[in-house]
């Protein structure tokens, strides 16, 4: 068995064992607490190794799983560039995130099952990440689900509206993104049944049987995991909602949004890419991500609420990699810069999660940010970090690992010269610039002005050493994106190389800088003084209800429980006759309606 192997299979077992070893520390808070923080960074420390040892030539290590009479299923592990970097982001961005829960979760009363979940968490993404067969890749799906359920969940127990809407929430995003768990089960057992393996390789990547039918069984799963139009209000609800992925601790969001959760259906698309090779399929994908790029940014835009406007930010900054998978290009410029956009949004997104903790946390858990303002002279050290994370969202070229990655994907548009690639390449300058404008916005409004009436205690040492981290990572990433990383993938052994005049476009890279320019001018002539309202918004009714209308989510929620939400609950009315009041028969009726469900799925397939 190669090292590598070995090392990837201790980065995932060992979170996973200790997920349920720290159950049995429930007595001893600090060493739990430890505990918890050192499984997962014996995992970082693994996945570095693993990195470390990695020269770009795929490696599988694969065993027997299962046999009966003449079949066998076969299971493994299976590092190229894109496990072995996603193994990498994972890890490390947990660890921090574990780390920085120290501090920010040490009054909890029910840390022990916040450990425990997100241990499970991080070893089921690691699963999913390096599975080599479809059976594990979908064990680690349903193991990111189920945690994530939990820890948004996490403060049920909490009195009135608000432990209500923690288990609501919890609940909705078990039930949305199962909608996707359906598509991507459905679609292994097509694949399983055309092809007759289970092993991720060239016979499912080469198989053309059932192309159109496969793409859209899996395009169901990445737009629910990674909450694209029009499923993305699981994550994202709108304020006036107020029922989301935002109601679990802020060190929860950060890892869903950063390592975990989210990027599974980034990953499932770059994983997948050689067999998504039908015209309509891309088309479909190029449509959704393009909408849900920009709704999103004007949902951000208008949100008041410090992080959902980072949630909005993240769906469209994935609908940002979406549309570079999009991009068919001979080279793979596309499906390059979009996991490159995957590393890069990955830090700094972490970074501004944590630093909305850090506030949060320094300011009695509020939220809003028309009630902050000038928490620059209280918190220096979060105002500096969070300026690395909001620049980096921005794009800043050069400086920062999001200057590099979102340019790469405007630039990748902008050559392309396939179909689609014009559209995308407008849609990723208009929502740079929409980004540029929010993120700024987002940033006047919380640090500078007079404060409104938020009272500061400032973090400890240890939110802050995990902050200065990650501000470091979103500018030294950048630098490894143009070089080290872009050889790994490409197979090359170039010379290191910061600006390539071989590569470099000067129409892309001056449309994505003036609309960062205008972006960020027009939220400093709106809000620079600290303004929370804009006035001409405010006097015009058309422009009012168009804030109203985002601000209620699209009335997508609305939309949800009046089609779908209210005719189950009369349906289950007018069947209520079938209760029996005795759980064993109820029991069987269900088995019975279940194997039904089964058996019709077999026949319909084979």
């Amino acid at each position: 068995m190669e090292l590598e192997i070995i090392f990837t299979i201790i980065a995932i077992v060992v979170p996973i064992i200790g997920a349920f070893l720290s159950l049995l520390l429930k007595k001893w808070t600090a060493v739990r607490d430890i505990f918890g923080v050192s499984t997962i960074g014996i995992s970082a420390i693994s996945a570095v190794i693993v990195f470390g040892l990695f020269d770009g030539t795929p490696i599988s290590e694969t065993f027997n799983w299962l046999s009966w009479s003449t079949t066998v299923v076969e299971t493994g592990f299976y590092l190229d560039p894109l496990s072995v970097l996603m193994g990498i982001i994972v890890s490390i961005l947990s660890m921090l995130i574990a780390f920085f829960s120290l501090e920010y979760m040490g009054e909890d009363k029910h840390k022990p099952r916040y450990w425990f979940f997100m241990q499970l968490f991080v070893g089921g993404m690691l699963l999913l990440v390096f599975a080599y067969d479809m059976i594990f890749l979908f064990l680690g799906w349903e193991l990111v689900g189920l945690c994530s359920c939990f820890l948004i969940g996490h403060h049920y127990m909490k009195k009135g509206e608000e432990g209500e809407k923690a288990a609501k929430s919890g609940i909705k995003a078990l039930i949305m993104t199962g909608i996707g768990d359906v598509g991507l089960l459905a679609f292994l057992a097509w694949v399983y049944v055309q092809t007759g393996d289970v092993l991720i390789g060239d016979t499912i990547f080469n198989e053309p049987a059932g192309g159109i039918i496969m793409s859209l069984l899996l395009v169901l799963a990445p737009v629910t995991k990674s909450a694209q139009f029009p499923l993305q209000s699981w994550l994202s609800s709108g304020d006036t909602v107020d029922i989301d992925a935002m109601q679990g601790p802020t060190t929860v969001s950060a890892l869903i949004h950063a390592a975990t959760m989210v990027k599974a259906g980034i990953y499932l698309v770059a994983r997948f890419s050689p067999i998504w090779n039908v015209e309509v399929f891309y088309y479909i994908l190029m449509v959704v991500a393009g909408i849900s790029a920009v709704l999103a940014a004007i949902g951000a835009l208008t949100s008041t609420d410090l992080k959902r406007v980072l949630a909005y930010s993240t769906i469209s900054q994935l609908s940002y990699m979406f549309l570079a998978f999009t991009i068919r290009d001979a080279e793979g410029h596309g499906l390059f810069a979009g996991q490159m956009h995957l590393l890069s949004h990955s830090i700094f997104k972490a970074l501004l999660f944590l630093s909305a903790g850090a506030i949060i946390h320094s300011i009695a858990e509020e939220r809003d940010m028309k009630k902050m303002g000038g928490l620059r002279k209280d918190l220096p050290w979060i105002y500096g970090f969070m300026m690395a994370g909001a620049l980096g969202l921005i794009g800043l070229p050069i400086l920062t690992n999001g200057g590099f990655s979102k340019e790469l994907i405007i630039t990748a548009a902008y050559s392309a010269g396939t179909p689609g690639s014009i559209f995308i390449f407008v849609i990723a300058v208009l929502t740079a610039f929409i980004t540029a404008l929010y993120a700024t916005r987002m940033f006047l409004m919380i640090f500078h002005g007079e404060n409104r009436g938020a009272k500061v205690h400032k973090p400890k040492y240890i939110m802050r050493i995990t902050l200065g981290i990650l501000a470091v990572l979103v500018v030294v990433t950048g630098f490894l994106i143009e070089g080290p990383l872009h050889n790994l993938f490409s197979g090359h052994a170039d010379s290191y190389v910061l600006i390539n005049p071989d590569t470099f476009e000067a129409v892309p890279f001056l449309c994505a800088l003036g609309a960062i320019i205008l972006g960020v001018g027009l939220a400093f002539l709106l809000y620079g003084k600290g303004q929370t309202e804009v006035s001409f918004i405010e006097n015009n009714k058309v422009l009012k209800a168009c804030r109203t209308f985002v601000a209620n989510g699209y009335y997508i929620d609305h939309l949800y429980n009046l089609i779908i939400i209210k005719p189950i609950f009369w349906i289950g009315e007018q069947l209520s006759f079938l209760k029996t009041g005795k759980i064993n028969w109820n029991m069987l009726l269900g088995s019975a309606v279940a194997i039904t469900a089964i058996v019709v799925l077999v026949m319909v397939m084979v």
